[in-house]
């Protein structure tokens, strides 16, 4: 029998449907490896773009360049500035819910990807795009933060910060102390240094000793000291100065002219402020008996080596509150702030301490911000605020002293430090 003679037609259109077969296999095996690189590149440009926007909130925290912070660590996670790839960093957003807010920070990536194989099917090259924002969130209010040596608690103290928390910029061994038989109330105690004993002894968030306070040690970054701006500023005090001088056992200045001599309110003494703010030039402000006023800022300064300081004893009564609106030009965050120790001040320690050993009738409210000195409240001192912002260099409080602080009273003037943290939002 003969065999078929094979037709020329058949053969070459076997080969011709083989070779396109191949082709589309070909093509459908490029296409599925680019888009696996594709999907690959979005994942990444969703991290840099994360990553990058949680890097430049926090620098929004601690003052740096934010942009900055934001291209770097784009970069840094493989997507620098280039001709198939644009990277903006907006401080603060352009777009979304935290458009115009200052705290947060707008990262987006955008990639251009070459075709290869995958050009066979598609004619446009497509474009990966990531955006990222996240936000600096005050998670907590400090009503205590000892800014270098430390806070100690200590003797029969009772310190009550139920609504707000405690903190120390110290590092290791200092931080926060409890010692004795203290007694403190607060909702945290927060520290970049150590905290010895603050999850114990008498340490509650309140008076049914059900729940220990959030107690966090070691903390990487300190709390942002929210006065610090001061720091930069050097009081001048006006031309001439005043004397104090109590009639009947009364007394009432005004601002305008410097306070040169120790002023000494004594037990029987009434000391009236009209609201202003009045600087102490080289003198003591001591108080013993009722001192008042509001809407007052008090500057302690003059020579860096002769700057004097604030005693208020135990007996001491009255009420003073800090100005809602700012007192010291171009400083906004003298805003409710009532007492100031000039940060030049060279002659600290114990012959200079601050001492606030008010009693039970004395009220203070606003920020007192002294960066170099130390303070101590000791003796019989009962000191109760609803706004109250301590920042010192050291606070102690030992002896019987009895303070309550709080900041639900401040509505919204006088500036507090907060316990923050960095948070992606959109």
């Amino acid at each position: 029998m003969r065999r078929p003679v094979p037709q020329l037609g058949q053969s070459g259109g076997t080969t011709a449907l083989m070779a396109g077969a191949a082709t589309m296999l070909l093509g459908f095996a490029g296409l599925a490896t680019e888009a696996g690189a594709w999907y690959l590149v979005k994942r990444n440009a969703v991290t840099a773009a994360d990553m990058a926007a949680l890097a430049a909130a926090a620098a929004v925290e601690r003052g740096a360049d934010a942009v900055a912070v934001g291209h770097d660590t784009v970069s840094r996670n493989g997507f620098r500035q280039a001709a198939d790839t644009t990277v903006t960093v907006n401080n603060p957003p352009l777009s979304g819910t935290q458009a115009g807010n200052p705290s947060a920070v707008e990262v987006l990536v955008r990639r251009t990807i070459p075709l290869t194989l995958a050009r066979l099917f598609i004619s446009t090259a497509p474009v990966v795009r990531s955006r990222a924002v996240a936000v600096v969130h005050a998670d907590e209010e400090v009503c205590v933060l000892a800014l270098g040596g430390g806070l100690e608690l200590g003797g029969n103290s009772t310190l009550n910060v139920r609504r707000c928390a405690l903190a120390s910029n110290a590092t290791a061994p200092n931080g926060v102390a409890v010692n004795g038989s203290s007694r403190v109330r607060a909702a945290q105690l927060v520290t970049t240094g150590s905290c010895n004993n603050c999850t114990g002894g008498d340490v509650w968030t309140d008076d049914t000793r059900t729940q220990r306070p959030i107690t966090m040690a070691n903390r990487p970054a300190p709390i942002r000291d929210p006065f610090v701006g001061l720091q930069g500023w050097t009081p001048h005090s006006p031309t001439g100065c005043q004397t104090v001088t109590f009639s009947r056992n009364a007394a009432a200045i005004s601002p305008g002219q410097a306070i040169c001599s120790p002023v000494t309110v004594g037990p029987n003494d009434t000391l009236t402020l009209d609201p202003g703010i009045y600087y102490f030039k080289n003198a003591d402000l001591v108080v013993r008996g009722t001192i008042q006023g509001n809407g007052v800022t008090i500057v302690m300064t003059g020579n860096p080596d002769s700057v004097g300081t604030i005693q208020i004893n135990a007996q001491s009564k009255g009420d003073l509150r800090g100005p809602t609106s700012p007192l010291i030009p171009g400083h906004p965050e003298s805003d409710g702030l009532l007492f100031y120790r000039d940060a030049r001040a060279t002659n600290n320690g114990p012959q200079k301490e601050v001492q606030l050993n008010g009693g039970s009738t004395l009220r203070l409210n606003g920020g007192m911000y002294f960066p170099t000195s130390d303070v101590v409240m000791n003796g019989t001192s009962d000191i109760g605020s609803t706004c109250l912002s301590l920042v010192a260099y050291r606070l102690s409080f030992s002896g019987n002293s009895d303070t309550d602080l709080d900041v639900s009273g401040c509505a919204g003037f006088a500036p507090y430090p907060t316990i923050r943290t960095v948070r992606l939002v959109e």
